[in-house]
C-alpha cells in the first residue's frame, strides 16, 4: 500500500519542530548554558545528562499508555496535539532563560521540555509504523521522515547566522531566542495539520490491552536487543561529534562560530540530498546492510575531519558535506526495522499490539545517546583544562584532548554498530513471509 503523498507530508510536518529542537539540545544550548550564562562546564554537563536518566523511564509507559488509548480521534493524534504544547512550553522555559538561572531551574525546564518531546515524537513515530504493512513502503515512509527531519535542522541552523548579522554584536543571545521562538510557532501548527489530514489507525481489541508481561516480551526479544545497542551507538556517535562541533572548530581549527555554523549546513544540506540514495540502498539490499554501510561512512569521515588544516574553510567544507551524506540514514533505516520487527511480534505473540511501547523503548535509547555525549565529554574536557569561554586561549594540550574525544570514541561506536547489524534476521522476504501470516490470520477472523 503506497501512502498518498498529501497524509505523507502532514505527517511528517511535526518532523519541522521536533528536529529543529534536537540540534540547538546538543550543539547551541550547552555551550550558551556554559558560556554566556555562566554555569560551570561540568555542571551543565551533568543537568543535560541527568535529566535525559530522569526521563528514560517516562517513554515506555507512555508508549503503553498509547498502545491503550482508546479515543474517536485514535490512538496517537490525541497525545501529538497536547504534547505539542507541553513542548511549546518547555522550549520557552529552555530557550528564553537570562543570565542568572539557576542549575535547579535548568533542569525543571528541561524535566518539562522532555515530557513534551516524548509525547510528541512517540506518537508521530509510532503512527507512521502504521501508515503501511509493507517492507519497502516504510523505508519510503521514514525515508520521508529522516528527510523532513533535516529539513527542520537546515531550517533552524539558518537562524542564528541570520540574527547575528541583523544584530551585531549583541552576542549569542538573540539567536538562541528566536531559535526557540520558531520551534515554538511550528509546534501547534505542524502537530494540528497532521491530526486534521492523516488517518489514525485503528485501536488494539480490548483483550490485547498492554500489560508488564508484554513489556518483558519486548525487551526479552534478541532482536530488539540487537537493535537497542545499534540505536544507542549510533546515537551517541554524532551526539559526540554534535556536542564538541562548535569546541573543535573554533578552538582547535581556528574558525569562527559562524562559519562552523555554516559548515553544520553544509553537512544537514548533504544528508538531506542524500537520503533517496539510502532509501533505493535499503530497497535493493535491505535496510540491515545500507544502515552497515552508513555506519562505515561515517566512521571512516569523522575521524577525516580531524586531519582537516586549520582556518581553510574550503578543504572543511567539502569534507564536512562528503561525512554529511551518512546522516540521515541511521534514524529512519533503525524505525523502518522497527515497524518490521512488531509485525514479526504481533505474527509471533497473536496480535499483542506493543508498537508504541517498541518505539517507546527505542527513543529511551535514543535519549540516552544525546544525553551521554554531553554529560561524559564536558566533565573531561573539565578535566583536561579547556576553556569553554568564547574566544578563550586553550593549551596545546588541551586542544589534543578536545580532538583525541572528538574523534577516537565515535570511530570505535561506529564500527562497533555497523558489526552488530549485519545479522539482522528480518530481511524483505523473512518480512514477506511475517505478512502472509498476518493477513491470513486477519482473514480468518474476518472472512468477509
Amino acid at each position: 500500500m503506497r501512502v498518498p503523498l498529501r497524509s505523507l507530508v502532514a505527517w511528517c510536518g511535526p518532523c519541522l519542530p521536533v528536529a529543529a529542537l534536537g540540534l540547538p539540545l546538543i550543539v547551541y544550548l550547552p555551550p550558551y548554558y556554559a558560556g554566556t550564562l555562566g554555569l560551570p562546564l561540568a555542571t551543565v554537563g551533568f543537568i543535560f545528562f541527568l535529566v535525559r536518566v530522569i526521563d528514560i523511564p517516562i517513554d515506555p509507559f507512555i508508549g503503553a499508555l498509547m498502545d491503550n488509548t482508546r479515543s474517536r480521534f485514535g490512538r496517537f493524534r490525541p497525545w501529538l496535539l497536547s504534547g505539542s504544547f507541553v513542548l511549546a512550553l518547555g522550549v520557552w522555559g529552555v530557550f528564553m532563560a537570562k543570565p542568572g538561572v539557576t542549575a535547579l531551574g535548568l533542569t525543571a525546564w528541561l524535566l518539562l521540555l522532555y515530557l513534551g518531546w516524548s509525547m510528541v515524537y512517540l506518537s508521530q513515530t509510532s503512527w507512521g509504523s502504521t501508515l503501511s504493512p509493507d517492507y519497502a513502503e516504510r523505508a519510503r515512509v521514514f525515508g520521508w521522515w529522516s528527510a523532513t527531519n533535516v529539513i527542520g535542522l537546515l531550517l533552524v541552523l539558518i537562524i542564528p547566522p541570520l540574527v547575528a548579522r541583523l544584530l551585531p554584536g549583541e552576542g549569542v543571545a538573540p539567536g538562541i531566542h528566536a531559535m526557540g521562538w520558531f520551534i515554538m510557532a511550528l509546534l501547534p501548527t505542524t502537530a494540528l495539520a497532521a491530526v486534521l489530514l492523516v488517518g489514525d489507525g485503528p485501536a488494539p481489541p480490548e483483550q490485547h490491552r498492554v500489560r508488564l508481561a508484554d513489556v518483558r516480551a519486548v525487551l526479552g526479544d534478541g532482536r530488539m536487543q540487537r537493535l537497542l545497542w545499534v540505536d544507542l551507538l549510533l546515537g551517541i556517535a554524532p551526539g559526540i561529534t554534535g556536542a564538541l562541533f562548535l569546541f573543535f572548530f573554533t578552538a582547535a581549527k581556528g574558525m569562527p562560530a559562524a562559519t562552523a555554523s555554516l559548515l553544520l549546513l553544509g553537512y544537514f544540506v548533504a544528508g538531506l540530498a542524500a537520503a533517496p540514495l539510502w532509501i533505493r540502498l535499503a530497497q535493493r539490499l535491505g535496510k540491515h546492510q545500507a544502515l552497515a554501510i552508513a555506519a562505515l561512512w561515517f566512521m571512516l569521515t569523522n575521524a577525516g575531519i580531524v586531519l582537516l588544516p586549520n582556518d581553510n574553510v574550503p578543504v572543511a567544507a567539502i569534507a564536512m558535506i562528503v561525512a554529511g551524506i551518512p546522516y540521515a540514514a541511521g534514524p529512519f533505516l533503525l524505525r523502518a526495522m522497527l515497524s518490521d520487527l512488531t509485525d514479526a511480534q504481533r505474527a509471533e505473540r497473536g496480535d499483542v499490539e506493543t508498537t508504541g511501547l517498541s518505539f517507546a523503548i527505542l527513543t529511551a535509547t535514543q535519549k540516552i545517546g544525546y544525553g551521554i555525549p554531553v554529560g561524559l565529554t564536558y566533565p573531561a574536557l573539565a578535566l583536561i583544562g579547556f576553556d569553554p569561554r568564547p574566544g578563550a586561549a586553550n593549551s596545546a594540550n588541551a586542544i589534543l584532548g578536545l580532538e583525541l574525544i572528538f574523534s577516537i570514541p565515535t570511530a570505535i561506536l561506529a564500527l562497533t554498530a555497523a558489526i552488530l547489524i549485519r545479522k539482522w534476521p528480518i530481511t524483505a522476504a523473512a518480512h514477506a513471509a511475517i505478512r502472509a501470516r498476518l493477513d491470513a490470520r486477519t482473514n480468518r477472523a474476518d472472512p468477509n
